[in-house]
C-alpha cells in the first residue's frame, strides 16, 4: 500500500475518534511490575496537515487489540509487552526522522510498521544501518523485497498480488485497461500486472499514469471510452479512485473497476459497490480471521481491515520472538529470517495467513483475496 492522502470515510462521518497526534505516545494496560519490553510502533495516525489516517487508526486499534491480549495472559515471560508509538505522518522525511528516534531508543528491540511502501523504503536507510529488525505491515511494493536483511513484512508483495489480480480481470472477459499512480505503490502494481495481461495475450487497451491529488481524470476516461475499455485497473489509492469512478460515469465510460489494497476504504460508500478489490485480510477467509474480526468488532463497533489485521499480526510475532527468548535486536531478526523455516520456530499463524519468511523477508506463498465492494463490506 502506498500513502493515501484522502481522508474522509469513517473519519468524515464521526465513525472513528482519531487520537491526538502527539509525536510519541506509550501503548500499554499492562500493570505488572516486572521491567518492560519495549516494541516500536510506526504509524501515520495523520498526514503532514494533521488530518487523520484512516488506515494509520485501524492499524492502531489491531495493535492495541493484540498489546492487550500478550499483556492479559501475563506478558512474555511475566514481563509486559510495552509499544512506543510514532506517527510518521505517511511522509518520507517524518518517516526517516521518528525511525531515527526509535534507532537511538536502545529500548527498542524491534518495530512493527510501517504500513506503507513509501515510508517503509524511506524508514529501511535508518533501520537496516541501525540493525533495527522493522515487520513492515501492509507495504506491497515489490522494492522492499531488497532492502536489507532486517526488513520484513506481513503483505504479499505486489508483483504476486498483480498477478492474482490480472488473472481475476482475465476471467471476466472484458477489455482492460489501466490507470496508474506515479509513485512507488502505482509503479510496482501496474508492472506486473500489465506483464501477466500480456503473457495471456490480452494486453491492455490503454495503460496511463495520474497523480493523486488530481481534481479532472474526464480527459483519460474519454480515452478509454473511444478506446472500447470495459473494465479499468486501478494501481492507485482511494484518493484518485473516489474522484475518477464518478467522473467515469458522468463521460458515459461504462466500465466496471478494479484495483488492489490500496482502494480497499471504497468499500465505506455505496457509490463504489461493484468494484473488484484485492484485500490482504478477509474476516471470512478462515476460522482465526473470523475470530479476530469478532472480537475487533466488539471491540470498537467497526468491520476490521488488512491495516487492522497486519498489525495486529506484526505485534503478535514479535511478542512471540521475545516469548521464544529473543532478548536484542539481533536476536529477533536472527529469529524472524528462521520463521517457518527447517529446524528454525514454527511458522506463524496470522489472522491474515500463515507467515514464513523468505531469504528476502517477503512471506512465502502469500498472495491477495480478490472480493467485490458491496453493502460497506468487501464480498468474497
Amino acid at each position: 500500500m502506498s500513502t493515501p492522502s484522502f481522508r474522509g470515510g469513517a473519519f468524515a462521518r464521526g465513525l472513528v475518534r482519531p487520537l491526538a497526534a502527539a509525536g510519541l505516545i506509550a501503548l500499554s494496560q499492562c500493570t505488572q511490575k516486572a521491567d518492560p519490553l519495549w516494541l516500536g510502533l510506526q504509524i501515520p495516525l495523520t498526514d503532514a496537515a494533521g488530518k487523520p489516517d484512516l488506515y494509520g487508526e485501524l492499524s492502531r486499534m489491531g495493535a492495541q487489540m493484540a498489546l492487550d491480549e500478550v499483556n492479559a495472559a501475563g506478558g512474555v515471560g511475566g514481563r509486559p509487552l510495552r509499544l512506543r508509538l510514532v506517527n510518521d505522518k505517511g511522509d518520507d522525511s517524518t518517516a526517516i526522522g521518528v525511525a531515527d528516534s526509535l534507532a537511538n531508543d536502545a529500548r527498542i528491540l524491534a518495530v512493527a510498521g510501517p504500513i506503507y511502501s513509501s515510508t517503509t523504503v524511506a524508514s529501511a536507510q535508518v533501520y537496516e544501518h541501525a540493525g533495527v529488525p522493522a515487520v513492515a505491515t501492509s507495504a506491497t511494493s515489490p522494492v522492499i523485497s531488497s532492502l536489507g536483511p532486517n526488513t520484513f513484512r506481513l503483505a504479499s508483495s505486489d508483483s504476486a498480488n498483480a498477478v492474482a489480480l490480472a488473472a481475476a480481470a482475465r476471467a471476466t472477459g472484458l477489455r482492460t485497461a489501466v490507470l496508474y499512480s506515479n509513485e512507488d505503490y502505482g509503479t510496482g502494481l501496474e508492472r506486473p500486472f500489465v506483464r501477466a495481461l500480456a503473457a495471456a495475450g490480452a494486453a491492455p487497451v490503454a495503460d496511463d499514469p495520474y497523480l493523486e491529488g488530481m481534481a479532472d481524470f474526464r480527459p483519460y476516461l474519454l480515452r478509454l471510452k473511444a478506446r472500447g475499455a470495459q473494465m479499468v485497473f486501478i494501481a492507485g489509492v482511494d484518493q484518485g479512485a473516489r474522484t475518477l469512478i464518478p467522473q467515469a460515469r458522468e463521460v458515459g465510460l461504462n466500465a466496471r473497476f478494479m484495483g488492489g489494497d490500496g482502494i480497499e476504504a471504497l468499500k465505506e460508500e455505496a457509490a463504489f459497490d461493484g468494484t473488484m478489490v484485492g484485500v490482504l485480510f478477509h474476516p471470512d477467509a478462515s476460522e482465526t480471521a473470523r475470530t479476530f474480526a469478532d472480537g475487533f468488532r466488539q471491540r470498537f463497533r467497526r468491520e476490521p481491515d488488512s491495516s487492522a489485521a497486519l498489525a495486529y499480526d506484526a505485534v503478535r510475532l514479535l511478542a512471540r520472538a521475545l516469548g521464544d527468548g529473543a532478548r536484542s535486536r539481533d536476536e529477533v531478526r536472527r529469529y524472524l529470517e528462521r520463521v517457518g523455516r527447517d529446524g528454525g520456530p514454527a511458522r506463524f499463524e496470522g489472522v491474515a495467513g500463515p507467515v514464513a519468511f523468505d531469504a528476502n523477508g517477503d512471506p512465502q506463498g502469500k498472495t491477495c483475496v480478490i472480493g467485490t465492494v458491496h453493502g460497506g463490506k468487501i464480498v468474497l
